[in-house]
């Protein structure tokens, strides 16, 4: 509700002069003073008495009992007495509080529900704090604050009355099938037939539980019985005690609880303070003399209070109370909100007034409305299966933040630039620190399979190599890079370049072609480079692909490139080196294996056609062809893992180590024998790349900044581009050589997820109203719990789950649910 509609009213009595104060929000809008007339003291005090006359000094009323004897309603004398008596005090009341001095503040809250800010809610609340307890007894509920005729929008005023003290705040109403602890005290001269088949007929909708004096069984231990069912870690929403109480000066009133026995306000206290941490929402003292009562109640941060300001008849108490549930179940529109409390009491005391006027004279004056200021006004929630899926569904502003962070999770730049940190995270995992260490130990033994040979600018200086027009590699010089590794009796050679600047250096294309022939004799498998979706590849002037393959060496930044069906319009480039290496290594070589210098077809056809039996790795690549596998990398791509250390990935060489033309420390270890696969690569020159100079040199992703230390940092930081396509196909071949296909759950996947487990999280918080710091606690544990279990994932299941996105949206959930108001801290 709006704060423009709510009006907190002080009425303070100093002798014989009230003030009135009215404020909104703290502020003080209007004070105005004006004589108490002895008048009103004097009706009020003929009023109770003839209204103690009429209905309290008999056996039936909820106080003390004063004398004995029997009555069922009031008699025709007393009632004529009665409704005189009434009638003079609203008269006097009325006329007070039409005084001059009050039109200030009657116009300023007539206003509001005239000419309301906003349409929220149908009410214009006023919390009435009366300062002396004479005061208090005044029927204010009464008071004709608007008596100008309604229009259409036009706002009700309710008056609410607050106690004079606040030491608690209030905690907000849980949402969960409304939990009742109905307490029915001494029965002595009473019946709670009715209120104990009203409260059944009321269980259809809540969960009522009775507890109190059972006439003929051992009550020894009922105050402790009393309390313990009141602090019942489950909670309670709604407190109700039937039977004999009074108010008292010290130990704020008293209850009747059995024959003889009482329990204060006091003694209940450190139960009650636990029953409103467990969510305790609202109370209804259905017994004589509340005020005190509910004074109490409030103060300890109970959020409202019905009580009986005055002694209460029997039949009218549970006449009140049969209305007032009636009124509590009742939807108020078409939206299926049930009444509030106040709208409740405000409807039963009507039907007292309305219906049963002529049998209860002045009974409606008698019932209160106590509040917290600060508290939601308590209504059930409605429940079953349909109100159920209704809660789970979105609210307005969570679909807003669900939308955006769909959005979001769906814009591939912010995908990438999420994808870096996570597998950067990835990489301090302790096995793959702690496998890195160990194939640093063992790199002396054992080479990775691939080996990268760079042509980097160390090699062209040191082997005085030109660039043909100043951008393109000299063919010459991968002639004795490949006459090299032929020697070396290399097995598969990939060539990183694109060879078709055949016509721009003729004679060195020729020098290629020759050494290219001699490889193919050898039995050398070579795949060049080739841009397939633009038709640019190995020239026909340098190799046939009757007995060369070509592969694409486009990539896609943190993807793998993937193999279309059948490997015809499109294979790529690590794909093939991959297979051609798994086949060539099969334990026992197939005699029909595919050979380059017999092929007389496409020989790239017949590689990928070859069947060679039962051969696990061959057919794990053979299916990655399959319609069903491309179908499900589509929606789930694989990506390159670069959490994976690059020394467990490949080696590198430069192309004048490998050519004896410069010395380094890797060179000793290539003296002997090469890995299986090499890869001629450009290594990080200017005018490297396919479409334009640079294209080939990128920055170094953030798992790479982590492996290579302090050098990796230091170009990333300063915006060196040191990372280069040959080592992103590095990472392909080692992926399709592995059957490490990293497969990354879609990030809007697990927002939706994490929206469903949100809102769960939210009705949780509703119906445990646990402190704002332990949820919080909560939160950040299974933020790494989460993250612990996703790395454990991806090393189980090679899946990576995304961490940002889940978790923001599982976070801005709990912000949404620690929003409520009165959420303690």
């Amino acid at each position: 509700m709006s704060q423009n509609n709510i009006f907190e009213l002080e009425v303070e009595k100093l002798g014989k002069i009230c003030r009135f104060t009215l404020s909104v929000q703290g502020k003080r809008i209007s004070s105005q003073e004006l004589d108490y007339p002895l008048s009103l003291k004097r009706s009020y005090q003929e009023w109770q008495q003839a209204y103690l006359n009429c209905y309290c000094k008999f056996h039936h009323s909820r106080g003390k009992v004063i004398t004995s004897g029997s009555f069922s309603t009031p008699t025709p004398d007393r009632e004529k007495v009665l409704r005189d008596a009434e009638a003079q005090l609203l008269s006097d009341f009325h006329r007070w509080l039409r005084s001059e001095q009050l039109h200030a503040i009657r116009d300023e809250i007539s206003h509001a529900a005239f000419y309301p800010t906003n349409s929220e809610g149908q009410w214009v609340e006023v919390f009435l704090t009366c300062k002396n307890p004479e005061l208090e007894r005044l029927p204010w509920e009464a008071w004709e604050i608007n008596t100008k005729l309604s229009a259409p929008g036009t706002k009700s005023i309710r008056i609410a009355h607050v106690p004079r003290n606040l030491h608690y705040a209030p905690v907000a109403p849980l949402r969960r099938k409304a939990r009742v602890l109905a307490i029915l005290g001494d029965e002595k001269g009473l019946n709670f037939k009715e209120e104990k088949r009203a409260l059944r007929n009321f269980s259809q909708i809540a969960e009522v539980e009775f507890c109190g004096w059972q006439q003929g069984k051992d009550n020894s231990r009922l105050k402790e019985k009393i309390a313990e069912k009141i602090s019942d870690r489950r909670g309670w929403d709604i407190l109700f005690f039937a039977g004999h109480s009074n108010e008292t000066a010290l130990t704020g009133g008293e209850l009747g609880i059995a024959p003889g026995v009482s329990l204060s306000m006091k003694e209940l206290e450190p139960s009650l303070q636990k029953a409103r941490s467990h969510g305790l929402q609202f109370a209804i003292f259905n017994s004589c003399d509340g005020i005190s009562i509910a004074e109490s109640l409030i103060n300890l941060g109970l959020p409202q209070v019905v009580v009986m300001r005055e002694p209460i008849h029997n039949d009218v108490a549970q006449e009140f109370l049969v209305q007032f549930l009636q009124s509590l179940t009742q939807y108020k529109d078409v939206h299926e909100q049930y009444k509030d409390v106040h709208e409740a009491v405000l409807d039963a005391c009507a039907f007292l007034k309305e219906e049963k006027l002529l049998t209860y004279p002045s009974a409606y004056l008698v019932p209160s409305l106590f509040r917290h200021p600060k508290a939601e006004l308590f209504r059930l929630e409605p429940f079953g299966l349909w109100h159920s899926v209704k809660n789970w569904l979105p609210t307005k502003r969570e679909a807003i933040w669900l939308s955006a962070f769909l959005l979001l999770s769906l814009f591939p730049p912010l995908q990438d630039l999420l994808l870096e940190p996570r597998l950067l995270l990835q990489s301090f995992h302790p096995q793959v620190v702690l496998g890195d260490k160990k194939t640093t130990s063992n790199s002396s033994q054992s080479l990775p399979q691939i080996l990268l040979v760079q042509i980097d600018n160390k090699s062209l200086k040191a082997d005085n190599v030109e660039l043909v027009n100043e951008r393109y590699m000299d063919y010459s010089y991968l002639a004795k890079i490949i006459a090299e590794l032929t020697k070396r009796k290399a097995q598969v050679v990939g060539v990183d370049y694109i060879l078709d600047k055949d016509k721009e250096q003729p004679e060195k294309s020729q020098k290629l072609k020759e050494t290219v022939d001699v490889a193919v004799q050898q039995g050398t498998w070579l795949v060049w480079g080739a841009s397939e979706e633009d038709n640019e590849g190995v020239s026909a002037n340098i190799a046939s692909l009757q007995q060369t393959m070509a592969g694409d060496i486009n990539s896609y930044d943190w993807y793998v490139e993937l193999p279309g069906r059948d490997c015809t319009e499109t294979c790529p480039f690590g794909y093939l080196l991959a297979l051609s290496h798994t086949l060539l290594n099969q334990d026992t070589p197939p005699a029909n294996l595919p050979q380059p210098e017999e092929s007389q077809t496409d020989f790239r056809t017949s590689v990928v056609n070859f069947n060679p039996g039962n051969n696990e790795k061959v057919n794990f690549l053979q299916k990655l062809r399959l319609p069903a596998s491309t179908d499900f990398l589509f929606w789930f791509p694989p990506i390159i893992d670069y959490s994976l250390p690059p020394e467990q990935v490949y080696a590198t060489i430069s192309a004048c180590e490998l050519l004896g033309s410069c010395q380094s420390e890797t060179t000793p270890k290539l003296a002997n024998s090469l890995p299986p696969i090499v890869m001629i690569v450009p290594g990080g020159y200017k005018e490297a790349g396919v479409d334009k100079g640079g294209d080939d040199n990128q920055l170094l992703p953030l798992p790479l900044v982590f492996w290579r230390g302090f050098e990796g940092r230091s170009d990333f930081i300063q915006g060196e581009r040191s990372f280069t396509g040959g080592e992103t196909h590095g990472y392909m071949v080692y992926h399709y050589l592995n059957q490490h296909l990293v497969v990354m759950v879609p990030s809007f996947l697990l927002v939706l997820l994490a929206a469903g487990l949100g809102k769960g999280l939210i009705l949780l918080i509703r119906s445990n109203y646990d402190p704002r710091r332990l949820w919080l606690i909560r939160f950040a544990i299974a933020t790494v719990v989460y993250i612990l279990v996703s790395l454990q994932v991806y090393f189980s299941l090679a899946v990576v789950l995304p961490l940002f996105w889940p978790l923001v949206t599982l976070g801005n959930y709990l912000r949404l649910g620690l929003k409520k108001p009165g959420f303690s801290s």
